[in-house]
């Protein structure tokens, strides 16, 4: 069975220790729900955080180490989600640059609204504002 891999990608850092289930709730939610869906695939959604925790620094002896690691994900996936939360992430606006160049979808989520800048839009082939639509899009689309 083939692998479908989809890479989580969002603000993290912004959430602090303090707000880490705000930036990462999401992501949870996200991967139980494409992962358990029955298709032709074996689905393999990768969340950042289960990797390395941002909280506590002795899991990663560098920034460097993390990048490389979310940046291989990224140029290994098939499909890319963004969730705008935080749209001055440079960590998130280096993965979606990635990701573009490679030609790899990526679909966003903007929940508030937020005013994005133009190249996150352009780069973005679908932003959502609803986390259902969003996940129902990939099943009927890309998971069938």
């Amino acid at each position: 069975m083939e692998v479908f891999k989809i890479y989580l990608c969002g603000g993290i850092s912004k959430f602090e220790a303090e707000k880490f289930e705000d930036g990462n709730q999401w992501r949870v939610y996200c991967k139980k729900a494409l992962e358990n869906h029955e298709c032709d695939y074996k689905v393999k959604v990768d969340n950042p955080n289960d990797y390395f925790n941002y909280i506590v620094e002795s899991t990663y002896v560098s920034q460097k180490e993390i990048m490389e690691f979310d940046l291989n994900k990224v140029r290994n996936s098939n499909l890319i989600i963004v969730n705008f939360n935080d749209m001055y992430s440079l960590g998130s606006m280096s993965e979606i640059a990635i990701a573009y160049e490679k030609r790899i979808p990526i679909l966003g989520i903007n929940l508030n609204h937020e005013k994005l800048h133009p190249w996150q839009i352009e780069m973005t082939n679908r932003i959502f504002d609803n986390m259902d639509e969003i996940i129902g899009y990939i099943k009927d689309k890309y998971l069938f």
